[in-house]
Parts: structure tokens; C-alpha cells; sequence
């Protein structure tokens, strides 16, 4: 082949090259955006891309994503199937952020937020049409030996130790002198939007139960056994190091788990642990599958009123004209010890994941 034949060719091949997106010629397009279905918060959608920030931080593999249903499950939870025999009635209620949505077009980050003004009012109904708040350790001693409650019990819950927990919800509580439970991912205190370990030490010190809901708010489900049992264990160990005393409530995050994580939490110590279905009758069986109805955004006070088995709300409490408490100012944050760091189990003990069965 002649030298201007081969010419020829080399500058046919270039032009075919600069015609074609991404090979430095010319610039490729953008990469389109994941698309988030309808129901995931960009909060919890968040989960997901941690895991290059959880390989940054911790050595050893790092835990698998949680499925995209999972997250959907949470928020179109199932209704847990009614127990035969004996079972006992309360309602456990359990809330994400109380909080104004800061993102107006985050249509689930507002299903996850209930606004202050809404939560006091909550609050108020309870007060005022006689429902006692019990502390989920009462509702559990209670469900186990199919003992008494008070007349309309409630137990309330706030997963994932968010900072206005502390700053917001805690002084509504106290001024009706309500108890509740928190539960904390142990590897995110001091994370922007998350309590610090001050404000969690001081929760406690308030009366509030501080309980576990693993390091990195990890599917369960989806995890080997190792890092499932890492996840569960390292999460209680680190806060019963900060707190000096028994950490025994768990919540699944998602509320993914299986036959395997309900053993490691009894196994662990927990005394219950509670997911996402949806119901309020339990019984001794279920300590380790307990139901729950979660309370979010956007939700009537009529239907929270059907939500504990309570009355109609008045039209003042609807009007939120109600003899609301004043709430007394933020708690002193007392000074607390430093969590102790967080190990990652070795690469050794993981073995290939199990089938996943969520039960969600």
C-alpha cells in the first residue's frame, strides 16, 4: 500500500475516533442520575452511597448495600400477622426526624418528618385523652408474661438517633413527663443531623432508653452471618461502653432480618428487637419480631387518634388550639467519655452470603 493510501486510512480513522463520545476527542455526555423510585428518601438513599466513605474509614470489607425494596418496605411496611393465644395489646410507635422536611420536593424524606408543631399536638392528644406512655421495656415485661399495662399504653420509638431527638422531641416529652426509646446507629454519633455522644449520654441521664440499631444501618438480611453478627454485637458493645451500663433493645434497620439475626439478638442479649410490621398485638413469641406503626409526615391527627385506639380528636385539638405544654428549655449536655473505636471484623471470618429472607 502506497504512503498517501496509508495516510489516507490513519486520517479516516481518526475522524470515526473523534466522532465517538468519551475517547478524549470528543466529550462524552453526562452519566443520567440513578433513578430513585417513589417512596426512597434521599436520607435513606444516602445509606447506600456510604459504603465508600464506609471503606475509607474502616479496614476489612465493607457491608452490602441495602436492596432498593427494602427501603420501599419500610415505608409500605406489611401487617404482621395476629398471634393465636394470649396476646397483649399496645401500640409501638416509631418515628424518624421530627422536623421540618428541608427539601420540599423530597417526597419521602417528608413521609420520615414529622413536623414539631404536628408531634406536640400528638403528644397533646395523648395527654389529654388519658393514654400512658410506657417505656418499651414495660410493654415487653408485659407482653412476656402476659401481665397488666395501664388503661390505652403507648410506647414511642425514634430510630436512628437523629440529633433533633435530643433537641426537639425530648423537651415536648418532658413536658408531659413521657418516656421513649431511641435507637442509635453507634458508627454515626457526631455525624452531621445525628446526636453526638454528649447528647446521647445526656438522654440517658434524662430517663430516655438509648437502644442499638447497628454501626452502619446495614439490610441485615443482606450481610454474611459475620458481619450481621459484627454489626449487631459492635453496635451494643460501643454504647454500653459510653453509657456503663446493659444496652438490651434492638430495632432492625429497614426492617430487614432473618431466622439467623433474631437468634444473634437473643443471643447477644437483647431483650427484644423491633421491626417495621405493622400491628400492635404481640405476644411472648414475637419479642424478637416486634411490630410497630410508624407515624410521619403529612398524617392527620384523626388518623393518629385511630392509630393508639383512641377518640376522635376534638376540633380545638384539631384547630391545634389545645392547651399545649410548654416545653421546658434544652437539657444541659453533660460531658461524656469518648465512644471506644469501632473494630471491623477480620476478612477471614466472612463467608459467602447466606439466601436472604427479609422479613419486612
Amino acid at each position: 500500500m502506497s504512503r498517501a493510501a496509508r495516510g489516507g486510512i490513519l486520517l479516516l480513522l481518526l475522524l470515526i475516533a473523534g466522532a465517538l463520545p468519551g475517547t478524549g476527542l470528543l466529550a462524552a455526555a453526562p452519566l443520567t442520575a440513578p433513578t430513585i423510585v417513589a417512596g426512597s428518601a434521599a436520607d435513606e438513599f444516602d445509606e447506600l452511597n456510604d459504603l465508600a466513605a464506609t471503606r475509607r474509614a474502616r479496614p476489612g470489607p465493607a457491608p452490602t448495600a441495602a436492596p432498593q425494596q427494602l427501603i420501599l418496605a419500610e415505608l409500605n411496611p406489611r401487617r404482621a400477622p395476629v398471634p393465636p393465644g394470649p396476646v397483649t395489646y399496645v401500640p409501638i410507635l416509631y418515628y424518624h426526624y421530627i422536623r421540618i422536611n428541608p427539601s420540599p420536593l423530597d417526597r419521602v424524606g417528608f413521609s420520615l418528618s414529622t413536623p414539631p408543631a404536628m408531634f406536640r399536638m400528638q403528644m397533646q392528644y395523648l395527654a389529654d385523652h388519658g393514654f400512658h406512655v410506657v417505656s418499651l421495656h414495660q410493654a415487653v415485661v408485659a407482653i412476656k408474661n402476659h401481665s397488666g399495662l395501664p388503661s390505652r399504653p403507648v410506647v414511642l420509638t425514634f430510630d436512628d438517633g437523629y440529633a433533633d431527638f435530643y433537641t426537639t422531641a425530648i423537651p415536648i416529652l418532658q413536658s408531659h413527663g413521657f418516656t421513649a426509646t431511641s435507637f442509635v446507629i453507634s458508627g454515626r454519633m457526631g455525624w452531621a443531623g445525628f446526636m453526638t455522644p454528649n447528647q446521647v449520654v445526656a438522654a440517658d441521664g434524662l430517663g430516655f432508653t438509648i437502644g442499638a440499631h447497628t454501626v452502619d444501618h446495614v439490610a441485615l438480611a443482606a450481610q454474611t452471618p459475620a458481619r450481621a453478627a459484627w454489626e449487631m454485637k459492635q453496635s451494643k458493645l460501643t454504647l454500653e461502653g459510653l453509657l456503663g451500663h446493659p444496652v438490651i433493645d434492638f430495632a432492625y434497620p429497614y426492617g430487614s432480618f432473618n431466622a439467623y439475626d433474631m437468634a444473634q439478638a437473643r443471643s447477644l442479649g437483647f431483650e427484644a428487637a423491633a421491626s417495621t410490621m405493622y400491628g400492635s398485638a404481640h405476644s411472648a413469641g414475637q419479642l424478637f419480631d416486634l411490630s410497630r406503626m410508624r407515624i410521619g409526615g403529612g398524617l392527620p391527627l384523626s388518623y393518629f387518634a385511630r392509630v393508639v385506639g383512641g377518640p376522635p380528636p376534638t376540633t380545638g385539638e384539631l384547630n391545634g388550639s389545645g392547651s399545649l405544654g410548654a416545653s421546658p428549655p434544652t437539657p444541659t449536655v453533660k460531658p461524656s467519655p469518648t465512644p471506644p473505636p469501632s473494630p471491623s471484623p477480620s476478612p477471614a471470618s466472612l463467608v459467602p452470603n447466606r439466601p436472604i429472607f427479609a422479613f419486612t
